[in-house]
């Protein structure tokens, strides 16, 4: 089951990470052939002010995530609407003052992002242009994230389809036709985004949503420990926009503009390169929180094999893939394939494609960090990663090889982040890690013991008719009384073979379930997760009529038995919590 729902989230997280570099992409090939290779790195440069966008919003969604995945883990859907009315509101807040500065200080932001004379006026009109869609890209970035815990990810594919549509439709309209240069090139990537945040938003205000909005239900006391967990991600990204900064100082000084628009031509590239990458991370900084809130030992491992085993095969198809479209790539920003800056670019595209394996593993350890909160090692890496990984050895290479420099300090700059990254199992032993759970920073007393849990995969009906004995041999070795073992196993074979009867039958898919039993200190607690469609069982049960007491036998039974029950279907997965 975990296995089906990683890859069948990582798709949308490579989604949403991809969209942010899209707009980019066209916007750069339509400067670059139909105004001028300057043009490009106007784009560029305006690349790193993205990055601050996407910084700020990467605070809340990673604060979010992890925040929204303990609750999830823990059954309390209360607190996940009240953290999800919590996000919308200081995205729309952050959002606001970002298109105020816009507008109304877009030469000074042109100068802080290391602007040429002679780019500053163009630079300046792209600022105010993009402000215009800046609200509605923030918003559509933590939406994004929201639809698929809804497993709406059709919804999510529509509307990066309707944004991409709209931004090369209105390029060509507004560039090529009413040939309005850069503002043109602005202005369409502000309406697409508008377009992408229409499509994807009206869901939230249908009855099919299980997330809603509700000011009223606000949890103002959560927006410290958002900002603490998500800070670390925002960090990276503001040190990339500072690093962007350095980087294309030092390309000016010792490649020239040549070497600035080939590096540009990557910033556009670049969320698209390691959308992969990123994908995987965000994928398993959701999945890891639920496994923290549910303080579940098993599925933690379970995911960092799936993480490293299942996607670095990936990685490697990717880089082949990249580096195979080097030249078409680099064809499509500048077409003249005898001209220095084409040959750069070329040159940058094929070493950064030999990076991508490593970039998913830095991926895969900075997000397991941040599920895990630890936060200030995760602040550390962010730094380095963002900034000194690349600044120092291009410092070092650039005056000797060139522009060639700067592009060798990528994969120098991502190993060294991989070392520390991989050292921190260290600190925080003060001795070398033994074995998987130390490696992965589990202390024995997380969670309960093996002993102390029983797992059980549901297949079949077969599968449902052992859970009974298996419940009660179990919580007979733990000395729990003959009464409360009945009635453990009781429940937890009506509720399994409901699934297997009303679920796994209810369309042409295959679907699994598991049910699991933990023994803790004040009682044994069931937990119960499938695939299948959306259903609450103790929805059902409550609009039964008293006055029909022979339905639903089941449902009213285990309502009785139990001390405590919750629901919620988030992820595509139904999740059941039974409280003895």
């Amino acid at each position: 089951m975990l296995f089906r729902l990683f890859f069948k989230l990582l798709p949308v997280q490579v989604m949403i990470v991809a969209m942010g570099a899209v707009n980019s992409i066209v916007d750069g090939t339509v400067a670059g052939r139909c105004i001028d290779s300057a043009a490009v790195g106007v784009v560029g440069l305006h690349f790193s002010f993205v990055n601050v966008l996407m910084a700020t919003g990467s605070v809340l969604l990673g604060g979010t995530a992890v925040l929204c995945g303990r609750s999830m883990g823990s059954g309390d859907i209360k607190r996940t609407n009240a953290i999800f009315t919590l996000n919308l509101t200081l995205t729309l807040i952050c959002g606001a003052v970002l298109t105020f500065l816009s507008f109304t200080i877009p030469g000074e932001i042109a100068d802080a992002l290391g602007t040429s004379p002679a780019l500053k006026g163009a630079l300046t009109t792209y600022i105010i242009g993009y402000g215009i869609g800046i609200i509605p890209q923030m918003l559509s970035q933590q939406i994004a994230s929201f639809l698929q815990m809804e497993s709406r990810n059709k919804l999510g594919y529509a509307g990066v389809i309707g944004m991409i549509v709209t931004n090369v439709s209105m390029d060509i309209i507004l560039v090529s036709v009413f040939d309005m240069g850069i503002w043109g090139l602005a202005l369409s990537t502000s309406i697409s985004n508008w377009i992408y945040f229409l499509i994807l938003a009206p869901y939230f205000f249908t009855k099919r949503s299980h997330l809603q909005f509700d000011i009223k239900n606000i949890c103002w006391s959560e927006t410290i420990p958002m900002l603490k967990i998500g800070f670390p991600g925002a960090l990276l990204v503001f040190c990339l926009a500072l690093r962007g900064i350095t980087i294309n100082r030092i390309l000016l000084k010792y490649a020239g503009d040549d070497g600035l628009s080939a590096q540009s031509a990557l910033f556009m590239l670049n969320g698209l390169y390691v959308s992969f990458a990123i994908g995987v991370g965000s994928t398993l900084r959701i999945l890891a929180s639920v496994a923290f809130g549910e303080c579940d030992r098993d599925s933690l491992k379970k995911l960092m094999r799936i993480a490293i085993v299942r996607t670095l095969p990936l990685s490697l198809a990717v880089t082949a893939i990249v580096m195979l479209l080097a030249s078409p790539i680099s064809r499509l920003f500048f077409p003249d394939t005898g001209s220095t800056v084409y040959r750069y670019a070329h040159q940058l595209f094929v070493i950064y494609a030999c990076c991508i394996p490593f970039i998913v593993l830095c991926q895969i350890a900075a997000n397991y960090l941040q599920a895990g909160e630890h936060n200030l090692y995760v602040n550390i890496i962010s730094v380095f990663d963002g900034f000194f990984s690349m600044v120092i050895p291009s410092l070092i290479l650039a005056p000797i090889l060139g522009a060639l420099g700067v592009w060798l300090a990528n994969p120098i700059g991502i190993f060294m982040t991989l070392i520390l990254s991989m050292s921190f199992a260290f600190v925080f032993w003060r001795r070398a890690p033994k074995g998987e759970d130390e490696w992965m920073l589990l202390k024995k007393d997380f969670g309960v013991a093996d002993s102390d849990r029983l797992i059980m995969d549901i297949l079949s009906m077969s599968d449902v008719t052992d859970t009974s004995s298996k419940v009660q041999a179990f919580c007979s070795k733990h000395d729990i009384d003959k009464k409360t073992a009945f009635y453990t196993a009781l429940c937890v074979e009506e509720m399994a073979g409901n699934v297997v009867r009303h679920g796994f039958g209810g369309d042409n898919k295959n679907h699994t379930a598991e049910a699991r039993v933990v023994i803790l200190e004040d009682g044994v607690v069931i937990r119960l997760k499938d695939d299948c469609a959306p259903f609450d069982p103790m929805e059902m049960a409550a609009l039964i009529s008293d006055e029909e007491p022979e339905k639903n036998i089941g449902l009213r039974m285990v309502r009785r038995l139990a001390k405590d029950i919750t629901y919620q279907n988030l992820m595509g997965l139904n999740v059941l919590h039974i409280r003895m």
